[in-house]
């Protein structure tokens, strides 16, 4: 009997001795009569399984008691008895929930009845979730910082709560969650979720090159698709993050999917209620503080945080402060409805850096950012800057008929303020000197010792729809919808004497260099159909067309600030992709891919003459990939091939209020690679993560490597996690060498390409230990306490390109941020 026993849970839990295997299941401990999710919880933490689920599956159903001794089989079939629920192993050590079978058709009809069975498990017993970013699971039951999931049709990451929770500090950034996935960089010099990231890169595709969706709403700036990271979400009110290092299928919406997807989710609310307060202290005057509330209101649930934090960062003089609030409910309609409502506000102040010479960093250390001498540019008084943004979203999950329907309508608005000096970095009171001028343009006056400078003001407004549809037809699953967009965007920016406070005119007679306001709409309708050839094999065949309609109406504009200007633009294109995904196994699946991509040209190219008749990026990425997934080990790896049309790289134009960053096509770029990443529990409670890529990207017909893109990224992890409540993590990331640059212009005026700046690699290490009750403390609701330590070993390198200094032409960079220890405290009330 104990061999048979063995031999069944070794079918089940993948490559554990059987010995180990059979005692485990011998001494399952029993579980009380309890709501169902914590009974869930508790079969996982006891078995080791993993249980995957929405939330919406067990609201306000509880389990029965179940008896010590009974196999996992025979847990869960006890637990799951009268709820009108059943359950199916996805892979060796993954469970989902499904409709109870044939047999238990009354039950689940009555649990329907009653209003218990959830709207997003249908009849074929598969749960349903239509959103882009679905709910995933880590295999390895220990904390890993990311993961391959099998059902994956292109190289995918998931990077789930647990290591959002355990591996970062309270109230990082989504910059720091995704920082160690594969062929990812991130350049975040004021420290961890300090300040806005200067610069995000997946494979070398550079941040507005690839889609950002939060709940599966596709958001960025209006102007170039560039994102703020800590003007958004914090780690806190983020259950997961999913990369997608490929350009999806024809579901797949966005701006920029060739370059891959970052899927943001939110987090939804606690199974048990309660009040949580957090605070962290840490390196650089770091305090922060925060509330967050888990409640169930009859058939709604809420969770709601409110956090606040401030800090000097890891660069002097830029004086970091964030509020954010965030709201999230879930109300059960009826048992075929789910309404969602999600709000989040951000606001940051901040003093703004520019970068730092070799020589500056030399002369005032790896801290230098701004000064106090009023005297000079680089004051910290003279270059401030604010972020004010918003998200907020209604989502309807429903059926009609035969098919199911997932609606978000969502408003997203973006607001940044700054003034700042000619140039942050410039540290020479010969270079200041402000000329004024009056309302003819006559020059009035040169005073040589006030300090240049200018105030900027830009606020896009987005207002949008996300719809689709999914019904079984034939031998497999139909999908379609629409991504429909208005984006409002309005800026204007002044010359200023910042030694007086005071406007000084422009040679043209305005008071403005530009006053401009443009609007770009976007429509993607898609289609896609997931063909099953058989029961491992399906082939999905899709197409997605967008179009992308931008408009400028500028009264004072950039070109000339005497001359008011209109000018649009409108890109279409049709994006075909071609997917197989291939089971051979419960533990192991490949996937080859084919797809066209698209992205229309930013703002810049109706705004400046320089960049105009600028053709769109077009792209077509091949991918062949493969992962595995059983209870000791995940790994994953892949190849890709993308050749990229028409190219868009960054230059500088010259315009009324100096050098102006704008566009021009470059002609074509290869990039190809290889990645490949696995988690290898080593024991119940520990594991180590691993990933290595390899990451080319030139130009066509030249050996100039796309600025930006190191060849080499890889990390390696040890980490920890214990049923008895202690956690921690070792996390160490390489990142190879890169450029800066990779195009100057010439004599003559002409662009040339060749590579500058070299940015050498680098190494960082960071840790996490910590520990969690979860009934315990002077309120008996549970505790915790942690230490997050970043850069271990004090490591000091280059790790981006800023750009020049305006007088000097000097190389500006960002650095390494030196040990940064912070202290993490929550109670539960």
């Amino acid at each position: 009997m104990r061999n048979k026993l063995a031999f069944h849970l070794a079918l089940l839990l993948g490559t554990l001795p059987l010995s180990a295997i059979a005692a485990q299941a011998a001494n399952e401990a029993p579980i009380a009569a309890m709501p169902l999710d914590q009974a869930l919880d508790t079969f996982a933490r006891q078995t080791g399984l993993q249980v995957v689920y929405t939330p919406e599956a067990v609201h306000a159903l509880r389990s029965k008691a179940v008896p010590g001794g009974l196999e996992p089989k025979g847990q869960l079939h006890t637990l799951l008895e009268g709820t009108g629920l059943d359950y199916r192993f996805v892979t060796a050590s993954t469970v989902t929930l499904v409709p109870a079978s044939n047999a238990d058709k009354s039950t689940a009809a009555s649990s329907r009845a009653e209003g218990k069975l959830p709207p997003i498990l249908e009849n074929d017993g598969a749960p349903r979730d239509l959103a882009p970013v679905s709910v995933q699971a880590n295999t390895v039951d220990t904390l890993a910082p990311s993961a391959p999931p099998l059902e994956a049709t292109q190289p995918t990451s998931v990077i789930d709560e647990r290591f959002i929770r355990d591996g970062l500090r309270f109230n990082s950034n989504f910059d720091d969650i995704i920082k160690y996935a594969p062929s990812v960089t991130v350049t975040s010099p004021e420290g961890p979720g300090m300040g806005k990231n200067e610069g995000i890169s997946i494979r070398g595709f550079q941040d507005g090159q690839f889609n950002i969706t939060f709940d599966g709403i596709p958001f960025g700036d209006a102007s170039d698709l560039h994102h703020t990271t800590s003007a958004y979400f914090n780690n806190h009110v983020l259950g997961q993050a999913e990369i997608d290092r490929g350009p999806g299928g024809g579901s797949t919406v966005g701006n920029a999917t060739f370059g891959g997807t970052v899927g943001l989710r939110s987090r939804d609310p606690a199974s048990v209620d309660g009040v949580t307060l957090y605070t962290t202290l840490g390196s650089w005057n770091t305090f922060a503080g925060g509330v967050s509330a888990d409640e169930t209101l009859g058939n709604t649930r809420v969770f709601a945080d409110l956090s606040k934090e401030k800090s000097d960062t890891y660069l002097k003089g830029t004086d970091d402060k964030r509020e954010h609030a965030f709201i999230k409910t879930i109300t059960t309609l009826s048992p075929d409805t789910t309404l969602t409502f999600v709000s989040s506000y951000n606001r940051e102040h901040q003093n703004t850096v520019q970068g730092a010479t070799k020589q500056e960093i030399d002369e005032f250390g790896w801290r230098y950012g701004l000064g106090n001498d009023p005297a000079l540019q680089s004051y910290k008084g003279y270059n401030n800057a604010a972020y004010y943004s918003s998200f907020t979203y209604v989502g309807l999950s429903t059926r009609l008929g035969e098919w199911s329907v997932d609606n978000k309508a969502y408003y997203n608005s973006f607001d940044h303020w700054a003034r700042k000096t000619a140039d942050a970095s410039d540290n020479n009171p010969a270079d200041n000197g402000v000329t004024r001028y009056n309302a003819a343009g006559k020059k009035v006056s040169t005073l040589k010792n006030d300090v240049p400078g200018k105030l900027a003001s830009s606020g896009f407004h987005s207002f949008g729809d996300v719809l689709r549809f999914e019904r079984e037809l034939g031998p497999g699953e139909l999908q379609t919808g629409a991504w429909l967009e208005r984006n409002q965007d309005a800026r204007y920016q002044y010359p200023l004497d910042l030694t007086t406070g005071t406007k000084t005119g422009t040679k043209y007679g305005s008071q403005y260099n530009y006053i401009l306001r443009d609007r770009t709409d976007t429509f993607q309708p898609y289609v896609q159909y997931d063909w099953a050839l058989t029961d491992a094999l399906t082939l999905s065949p899709g197409v997605r067309y967008s179009t992308v309609t931008r408009q400028m109406n500028a009264p004072i504009s950039k070109e000339n600030a005497q001359v008011s200007q209109y000018n649009s633009a409108n890109y279409n294109a049709a994006l075909p992709s071609l997917s197989l995904h291939d089971s051979f196994s419960d533990q192991w699946t490949g996937y080859a891919q084919v797809a066209k991509g698209f992205l229309a040209p930013p703002i810049d190219v109706i705004e400046l003459v320089g960049s105009k008749k600028l053709d769109p990026e077009t792209t077509m990425n091949y991918q062949v990939g493969t992962a595995y997934a059983d209870r000791q080990l995940t790994f994953g790896a892949d190849v890709y091939y993308i050749d990229f049309k028409n190219y868009l790289a960054s230059t500088l134009v010259n315009t009324p209020e100096g050098q102006e960053s704008t566009y021009l096509n470059t002609g074509g770029a290869i990039y190809k690679g290889a990645e490949v990443e696995g988690t290898w529990a080593m024991t119940p409670a520990l594991s180590l993560y691993g990933n290595a890529t390899y990451n080319k990207a030139t130009y066509k017909n030249s050996s100039t490597q796309i600025a930006g893109t190191p060849k080499v990224t890889a990390a390696l992890g040890l980490l920890y996690n214990s049923p008895l409540g202690y956690y921690g993590s070792l996390m160490t990331r390489f990142i190879g060498k890169q450029y800066g640059s990779d195009n100057a212009t010439d004599d003559a005026g002409n662009t040339v390409f060749l590579n500058d700046n070299r940015l050498g690699g680098y190494v960082s290490t960071d840790a996490a230990f910590g520990y969690r009750s979860a009934d315990g403390g002077p309120t008996g609701k549970g505790w915790s306490v942690s230490m997050d330590v970043n850069n271990v070993f004090n490591v000091h390198k280059l790790i981006g390109y800023a750009g020049t200094q305006s007088v000097s032409g000097d190389a500006l960079y960002w650095g390494l941020p030196g040990r940064g220890v912070f202290l993490d405290l929550s109670l539960k009330l």
